[in-house]
């Protein structure tokens, strides 16, 4: 048998200390998944006392509140709550967590925010403030912000969650179609795929879920006015999809819960308009949510719109939509 030279032995020490390294490395940064209930925020606090007072009250009083757009009423948020001696290790992987402290040796509030502490993913704040009163104030300027990273926070779960069940055989004809990718998982189907318009369906006994996609000329920003959104959509759902009896329809409802709009600057394909409302069918009874985003394509040519909707009769519905909205966000631009 050959000797080794020493140059060779040498190269296999190194490599083989490197590989050790970067295996610690991997094993170090590499954190346990977040736990927690769907759209649960877990609240730390010194004692009870804070928790059933002005800070628990405050951020109960803006997390709890109804989601606009279900034909339920469904809290936006579920705020559970913890003292910090009861803090264990299981309770630290908390998905969405707010710590509140009082400490009367500062002079001015706190505010301090870490992504993945100890999970991931996972958003944690903590406020620090010398007095109740000067927390709940704290709390009210940075509540609007911390509920977009809680949102975030859970649509990045269920897109983890989706990922590796990705249908590539309905996301090879989105992109084909309409330049994008969208990572529908399994279990949809294409129901109708025809003049820049497709309609992706999931069928239970008791459910339906649906996404649907549609693309039309960009004039200009007039395109995204809230008025013409929900008068294209009507157009398109009026032509497309069919109710269960001869002549019924979708359309938008207006009167029980009208649609609102609002522009979102974050969002992952650009700048694009969120919708949300009530979906309901002409000639029938049947009704359910919707959430939609439209957005222009990079060329500025053509503006696409990607909704998804439920039908879940006399069942809570917040959680399915929140799945929907997580893969709606994997929407991007392919070249």
């Amino acid at each position: 048998m050959k000797r080794l030279s020493l140059v060779t032995m040498i190269l296999i020490t190194l490599m083989s200390l490197s590989s050790c390294v970067n295996e610690a490395k991997e094993k170090e940064s590499r954190k346990a998944r977040s736990v927690g209930g769907t759209s649960e925020i877990l609240m730390i606090t010194q004692n009870d006392a804070q928790w059933e007072g002005a800070m628990g009250q405050a951020v109960r009083d803006f997390f709890e509140q109804e989601q606009y757009g279900l034909p339920q009423p469904e809290k936006n948020f579920k705020v559970a709550h913890l003292n910090i001696d009861a803090l264990s290790d299981m309770f630290k992987k908390h998905r969405n967590l707010i710590i509140g402290k009082i400490d009367k040796d500062i002079k001015k509030p706190l505010v301090e925010t870490q992504k993945n502490w100890v999970s991931e993913p996972q958003y944690v704040i903590r406020i620090t403030a010398p007095s109740e009163e000067s927390w709940v104030r704290t709390f009210d300027s940075q509540k609007d912000g911390l509920k977009l990273m809680f949102d975030e926070n859970e649509r990045a779960r269920f897109q983890e969650f989706f990922r590796p069940t990705t249908d590539t055989k309905i996301v090879n004809q989105l992109k084909k179609q309409f330049g994008v990718k969208m990572n529908i998982p399994e279990g949809y189907f294409i129901g109708i795929d025809k003049d820049n318009f497709m309609w992706i369906r999931k069928e239970t006994d008791v459910m339906s879920m649906a996404f649907m996609i549609y693309e039309l000329p960009y004039k200009d920003t007039a395109d995204f006015n809230p008025d013409n959104i929900i008068r294209v959509r009507d157009s398109i759902v009026k032509k497309y999809i069919p109710g269960p009896i001869d002549g019924s329809y979708m359309t938008t409802d207006k009167e029980f819960i009208k649609p609102i709009s609002k522009v979102l600057h974050r969002f992952p394909a650009g700048y694009a308009v969120e919708t949300r409302g009530l979906w309901n069918v002409v000639g029938d009874f049947m009704a359910g949510p919707f959430v939609s985003y439209s957005i222009v394509n990079p060329e500025h040519t053509k503006i696409i719109t990607a909704e998804g909707w439920i039908y879940y009769p006399n069942k809570d519905k917040r959680d399915l939509l929140r799945q929907q909205e997580s893969i709606l966000y994997s929407l991007r631009f392919v070249e």
